[in-house]
């Protein structure tokens, strides 16, 4: 692992837990249908097999495009399914991510967002960015939203310039935090297949 890739401070890297459709599903508390009754588990006795209907097409989708992936999935209560556009931030060598960026929207008629998922090490107090590679580019500012047991999660809501401007990026840019210790952090963002994700997420809306 290189430091200048990877600089998360004086403290290791955590990996992050799987997490899919940030926008519409870490933001936001299970739905009903999702959580498990009370006092039983998908292993009791009492549990018994879902008698629901399979749908035709399918709950969720994944496509690739470099280093992006576009990710679908059907939500109770929503008409149309929700997507989002994500980059998953992997060691060399490692299969699981210890960051993701997503730009999506978590429902039709709301705002666009970005969002960055990195592991609990933060402090709070401080905004982090994502730093573009050229100087003259300002960087974007997210707020802080909340933190899970394996990963803290900041978002911003996005113009169509700005996410213009990430898709247009040639060199990686950078997630920038401070972690527990209020010390410099640091993580790669690769933005190749960004502007063919964003293609074909538009087609989505």
């Amino acid at each position: 692992m290189k430091e200048d890739r990877f600089n998360m401070g004086s403290h290791p890297m955590r990996r992050l837990p799987d997490l899919l459709l940030v926008l519409a599903f870490c933001l936001s508390p299970l739905p009903a249908s999702a959580q498990a009754p009370k006092g039983s588990s998908p292993n009791s006795p009492a549990a018994k097999p879902s008698t629901a209907a399979v749908p035709a097409a399918p709950e969720r989708t994944t496509a690739s495009f470099g280093d992006w992936v576009m990710r679908c999935e059907s939500v109770t209560g929503i008409l149309r399914r929700v997507c989002e556009v994500a980059h998953m931030v992997v060691v060399p060598g490692q299969t699981t991510p210890i960051a993701q960026v997503a730009i999506g929207r978590g429902a039709p008629n709301e705002d666009e967002r970005l969002t960055i998922v990195v592991p609990p090490n933060i402090t709070i107090g401080v905004t982090p960015q994502i730093v573009l590679a050229k100087a003259s580019a300002a960087p974007i500012e997210l707020t802080w939203q909340r933190c899970l047991p394996g990963a803290c999660l900041a978002s911003a809501v996005v113009s169509n310039a700005a996410v213009g401007d990430l898709s247009a990026q040639t060199e990686p840019g950078r997630i920038v935090f401070k972690n527990a210790a209020n010390q410099d952090a640091a993580i790669p963002v690769s933005f190749r297949g960004l502007s063919q994700a964003l293609a074909a997420l538009a087609k989505e809306k």
